[in-house]
């Protein structure tokens, strides 16, 4: 294990003795697979060669056959039966082994298109019939295709045969010939057994030559490259001595350099999240004027109604005060008719006092409960609205956990609405039916809702659709803000996540909220695409989101 260590370690290591193992190496390797190969492609080629041997034996013996054997045959007897005739079976056989004489030929077969064997060098084998199905390539010789398999010594050949030494059996159609030397059916098949003994002595032959001829080459190439690589080691060695006081020194500039970039990247997170917050702010800009519109309709209902009730208990105190005089003057005539009568000794009618009780109806009572109700909505209302903006703009740190997009989606449209709701934007919303859960920042997330809303609604100024769906595909969620507007230019949208890149009117954008909206999806690990097929076509923009585990 220290060796190869040291091959991490340039002061430590050795070419030359690298280079010698590997060379070694790599000339066994070489020098087994070529030995391998060449001789594969040896015997290839002979069995070829044999196979062709055997094709022009065959059509030179179907020639002889009917020339020497059967044109004289069927002159003198009109009949050929060589099972039952033994003057034609060795009249047939002296014809093939005339032709055989000489030649590479072990055994030669001849059967008929029923796979019946009619003559054979081997006598005993006569009569034999090896079925359809049972010898493939006996069945593609008698469909008019020739064939060829190699019989290696110690196996057994299709009639059963122990193979003593290894047999190139061919199969070749017999065809019927005419005196003039042309055929025309084919009538049976010629089965041809060649001795191919030699083939295992040619390919150790081949393979011992590949290996020293491979062995020499390489040989030669390493003494070559020897004497290259220790001239260039000598070179190394000094060059790696040099790296390594370089080396040492660069560790201390290099430690200095990366306590700068950690301050710098300090810096640049601090002025990234100032960025964010003041296009967060821009963005609540653009929302004042629906907000401040939203928030005026309930202080409206909560001034009318504090009317109201203003107008109804004047009412009601001025009706007591009346109530009141009329019992003190009741009370005063009440007085006077008595004392009158006393004294002069009449009797004065009773007239019963008014009721004591203010004439307030219950109906009135019930008007003050139902304003205060309506006051204490509206003034709810406009503190949600608040807090809803409030939590928005607060500027916080990062804090990245297991969010619902969906969720978040919904939190961002309650401060969207306000500013759509004077407008005539259509918004839509298409989201999963099931929980998308991701890991990341909520404001962050939010804030990238909101910008691509707000743009949806600057491109739709005129009217249109606006449409927002989510869902979860294999290991990510995808969200897709789609409105119909007016689109974005072919040559733009390489553009439009630079930074200061905008083509809105000077004043109505800074160019940065794309790009801030890229960094901020970036720092989640996903992306963010933007789609358009053109001016006034609309546009999409796609964000992509690591799915979080469970």
């Amino acid at each position: 294990m220290p060796k190869f260590q040291n091959i991490f370690h340039p002061e430590k290591f050795n070419l030359i003795l690298y280079y010698t193992i590997t060379s070694f190496t790599v000339t066994a390797i070489l020098s087994l697979v070529v030995g391998w190969i060449f001789p594969r492609m040896e015997s290839q080629e002979l069995i070829k060669r044999s196979e062709k041997y055997a094709q022009y034996f065959s059509v030179h013996l179907n020639y002889e056959i009917y020339k020497d054997f059967v044109f004289p045959t069927l002159k003198r007897n009109k009949h050929i039966d060589l099972e039952n005739n033994r003057e034609q079976f060795k009249k047939l056989d002296k014809v093939v082994r005339e032709n055989m004489f000489g030649l590479n030929i072990k055994k030669l077969y001849l059967y008929d298109l029923e796979g019946h064997i009619s003559y054979s060098t081997v006598p005993e084998h006569v009569s034999f019939t090896l079925n359809r199905g049972v010898n493939k390539k006996l069945d593609s010789a008698i469909c008019g295709e020739p064939a060829s398999a190699l019989r290696l010594a110690g196996t057994t050949d299709s009639k059963g045969v122990h193979v003593v030494e290894t047999l190139l059996e061919s199969y070749y159609p017999f065809y019927e010939m005419e005196k003039d030397g042309s055929n025309k059916i084919q009538v049976g098949v010629l089965e041809i057994y060649q001795d191919m003994s030699g083939l295992k002595r040619q390919m150790t032959k081949a393979r011992s030559k590949a290996i020293v001829m491979t062995s020499s080459a390489m040989g030669v190439l390493f003494l070559v490259l020897f004497l290259v690589v220790k001239k260039a080691a000598r070179i190394i060695n000094i060059r790696t001595k040099q790296l390594i006081d370089a080396r040492n020194t660069l560790e201390l500039k290099v430690e200095g350099r990366t306590q700068e970039i950690r301050e710098a990247y300090k810096k640049l997170q601090h002025t990234q999240r100032k960025l964010i917050q003041s296009e967060k702010l821009a963005s609540i800009g653009t929302l004042v004027a629906g907000l401040a519109h939203e928030i005026n309709n309930p202080l409206a209902s909560v001034a009318s109604c504090a009317e109201g009730l203003t107008e109804r208990l004047k009412t009601i105190l001025h009706r007591n005060e009346q109530h009141n005089n009329s019992m003190a003057q009741h009370s005063k005539t009440q007085n006077r008719n008595q004392g009158a009568g006393i004294g002069n000794g009449e009797l004065v009618a009773y007239s019963p006092a008014p009721d004591s009780r203010p004439p307030t109806p219950s109906a009135e009572l019930d008007v003050f409960v139902e304003y205060l109700k309506i006051i204490c909505t509206e003034t709810y209302r406009c503190k949600s609205i608040i807090s809803n903006l409030l939590n928005f703009s607060r500027q916080s740190e990062p804090n990245f956990e297991q969010v619902d997009v969906n969720h978040i989606i919904y939190d961002t449209l309650t401060v969207v609405q306000y500013q759509s709701q004077p407008r005539s934007q259509n918004i839509k919303l298409n989201l999963s039916n099931e929980p998308c859960f991701v890991i990341g920042d909520p404001q962050q997330l939010k804030q990238v809702f909101l910008n691509l809303i707000i743009n949806s609604l600057y491109a739709t100024e005129g009217g249109g659709d606006i449409s927002i769906s989510t869902s979860i595909k294999q290991m990510v969620v995808q969200i897709i803000f789609t409105d119909s507007g007016v689109g974005i230019e072919p040559e733009h949208l390489d553009k439009i996540f630079d930074p200061f890149f905008t083509t809105k009117p000077t004043g109505k954008g800074t160019g940065l909220g794309l790009a801030i909206c890229y960094g901020i999806i970036d720092v989640h690990n996903g992306r963010i695409d933007a789609f358009s097929e053109g001016a006034g076509k609309g546009a999409s923009f796609m964000i992509t989101l690591p799915l979080a585990t469970k």
